[in-house]
C-alpha cells in the first residue's frame, strides 16, 4: 500500500511565527512613526510656549516699562528745567548760581526733547497719542515760549518773573498731567500682563503637556514592547528617547512654572517701587517749585503754601501712607530691620489716599530688597530737613525778609532748603535705582532663561528624540 504525503497549508505552525514578526514590523513601523510625528508636534509647542512667555517679559520689560521710564525721566528733566527756570529769575547776576541755573534750563530741557522722542516712538493706543500731544503742544508753544522770554528779557526783574509763574503753571495745569496719564496708561498695561502671565504661561504648559505625556508614554510602551519581543534588557535609542522625553519635559514645565513668580519679582516686588519712588520725586518737585514760586509771587504768599502742602502730603502719603508718618524712623534695631508698626499702619491707607496716589502701595509696604529700607529711611530724615527749612522760609517771608529766604531757598550750605531737597532727591534716586537694578537683573536672567531653552530643549530636545526613535526603530527592525 502507498503512502501519499499531503502539502502543509498556510495554517499550519511553520508559518505563524513569519506572520508574527511580519505583524511586529508593521506595529513598530506604525507606532515609531507616531512617536516622531509627536515629537515634532511637542517641538513645535515647546517653541511656542517659551516663544509666547519670552514675548510677555518683553512687553513689560522694553515695551510698557520703556514708556513708563520715559514719562517719569521726562516729568524729571521738565520740573527740573522749570526749577532752574525760578532760581534763574530769582537770583542775581553776582551770584555764582546765577549762570548755573540758566544752564540747566538748557541742559534738563534738551534731555526732556530726548525723553519726549523716545516716547513719542512708543505710542501704542489713541489714548496714549492723546496725552503726548497735550504734552508736546503746552510744551513748546506755551511753557518754552515762556522761558524763552524769562531769558531774553531777564534784566526786567518784573517780566522774567512774570513768564517764569506762566511757564510754571503750564507745567503744573498741562504737562505734568498729560505725562503722568501716559505713564499710568503703560503702567496699567504692565500690571495686567503681570496678572494675566499665570493664566497665559499655565495655557502653554497644558498645550505642551498634551503632545509631551503623550510621547513619553507612547516611547516607554514601545521600549517595553520591543524588550519582550527581542528578549533584550536594553532597547538601544528608544530607552533613550524614553528617559529623554520625561526628562525635557519635566524641566520645561518646572522652568515655565517659573516664570509667573518672576513676572511678579518684576511688577510687584521691583516696578512698583522704581515707580513709587520716581513719583514722590514727582510730587516733591511741585513743593519745591511751589516755593520757588513764593519768593517770585510773594503776594500770593498763602496760594503758594497751600500748594506746597498738598504736594508734600502726597509725598508722605506715596512713602508711608499716613500724614503724620515721617515723624518716627522707618526702622527698628537694624538699617534693614522694618518698624512693624510702620508698616502695617501704611498697608492700612484708607481708600480715599490710596486713590489719591494712583493705587500704588506706600514704599514702606513694599520692602523687598537689601538696600531700599536705609534709603527710604534716609530720605524721610532729608524730607523732615526740608519740611524744617521751609517752615522757617516762610517765617522769613512773612516778616519781609525775601533776601533771607531766597539765600535759605537756593543756598547748599547745610540746613538750607536746597541742601535738604538734594539729599532727599538723592536718597529716592538710590531707593529707585536698588529697585531698577532687580528689574532688569530679573528680565535679563528670564530672557536669556527662555531663549537658550527654547533651543536646548525645545528644538534640539525633541530633535534629538525623534533621531533616537528613528535609529532604535532601524536597530530592532532587523532583529525583529
Amino acid at each position: 500500500m502507498t503512502t501519499v504525503s499531503v502539502p502543509a497549508t498556510a495554517s499550519t505552525p511553520e508559518r505563524r511565527p513569519l506572520l508574527s514578526s511580519l505583524q511586529t514590523r508593521q506595529r513598530l513601523l506604525v507606532l515609531g512613526g507616531v512617536a516622531v510625528v509627536l515629537a515634532l508636534i511637542t517641538m513645535l509647542q515647546a517653541i511656542n510656549a517659551y516663544s509666547t512667555s519670552y514675548e510677555l517679559f518683553r512687553g513689560i520689560a522694553e515695551v510698557n516699562s520703556t514708556t513708563v521710564d520715559a514719562s517719569e525721566r521726562a516729568l524729571q528733566y521738565i520740573a527740573q528745567a522749570s526749577q532752574a527756570a525760578a532760581d534763574y529769575a530769582v537770583l542775581t547776576s553776582d551770584t555764582p548760581l546765577y549762570e548755573q541755573s540758566q544752564n540747566d534750563i538748557f541742559r534738563n530741557f534738551a534731555s526732556f526733547r530726548d525723553e519726549m522722542g523716545i516716547l513719542r516712538g512708543n505710542l501704542q493706543s489713541n489714548a496714549e497719542r492723546t496725552a503726548y500731544t497735550v504734552a508736546e503742544t503746552f510744551t513748546f508753544s506755551r511753557f518754552w515760549r515762556h522761558v524763552s522770554d524769562l531769558v531774553a528779557q531777564r534784566s526786567n526783574d518784573a517780566v522774567a518773573r512774570q513768564q517764569y509763574l506762566a511757564a510754571d503753571n503750564h507745567v503744573r495745569s498741562w504737562i505734568n498731567p498729560a505725562l503722568q496719564e501716559l505713564e499710568t496708561l503703560n503702567f496699567e498695561q504692565m500690571e495686567a500682563a503681570g496678572e494675566a502671565a499665570l493664566s497665559v504661561i499655565f495655557a502653554q504648559v497644558i498645550l505642551l503637556a498634551i503632545p509631551a505625556v503623550a510621547l513619553g508614554l507612547l516611547v516607554t510602551y514601545l521600549s517595553q514592547m520591543l524588550r519582550q519581543k527581542v528578549h533584550r534588557y536594553l532597547t538601544p535609542g528608544i530607552d533613550a528617547a524614553a528617559v529623554l522625553s520625561w526628562l525635557v519635559l519635566i524641566i520645561m514645565v518646572l522652568n515655565l512654572l517659573a516664570a509667573p513668580n518672576q513676572v511678579r519679582v518684576m511688577i510687584q516686588d521691583a516696578y512698583r517701587s522704581v515707580s513709587g519712588s520716581s513719583r514722590v520725586l514727582v510730587d516733591a518737585n511741585l513743593a519745591n517749585r511751589a516755593e520757588s514760586s513764593e519768593l517770585l509771587d510773594v503776594e500770593r504768599a498763602e496760594a503758594w503754601d497751600a500748594r506746597f502742602d498738598e504736594a508734600a502730603e502726597r509725598v508722605k502719603l506715596r512713602m508711608c501712607g499716613q500724614s503724620n508718618c515721617i515723624e518716627r524712623a522707618f526702622t527698628s534695631g537694624t538699617a534693614e530691620t522694618a518698624d512693624t508698626q510702620r508698616v502695617l499702619s501704611a498697608e492700612s491707607i484708607s481708600e480715599a489716599d490710596l486713590a489719591e496716589i494712583q493705587s500704588i502701595p506706600p514704599l514702606i509696604a513694599n520692602i523687598t530688597f537689601s538696600g531700599e529700607l536705609a534709603a527710604l529711611e534716609q530720605a524721610r530724615v532729608a524730607f523732615n530737613d526740608y519740611l524744617a527749612a521751609n517752615a522757617q522760609l516762610r517765617g522769613l517771608v512773612a516778616a519781609g525778609d525775601i533776601e533771607g529766604a531766597v539765600a535759605l531757598n537756593t543756598g547748599t550750605d547745610m540746613g538750607t532748603s536746597q541742601e535738604a531737597f538734594d539729599r532727599f532727591t538723592n536718597a529716592m534716586e538710590q531707593l529707585r535705582d536698588v529697585n531698577r537694578k532687580v528689574f532688569d537683573e530679573t528680565w535679563a536672567s528670564a530672557s536669556a532663561t527662555l531663549q537658550n531653552n527654547r533651543v536646548v530643549f525645545g528644538l534640539v530636545g525633541y530633535l534629538l528624540i525623534a533621531g533616537l526613535i528613528v535609529w532604535g526603530m532601524y536597530h530592532r527592525y532587523r532583529e525583529l
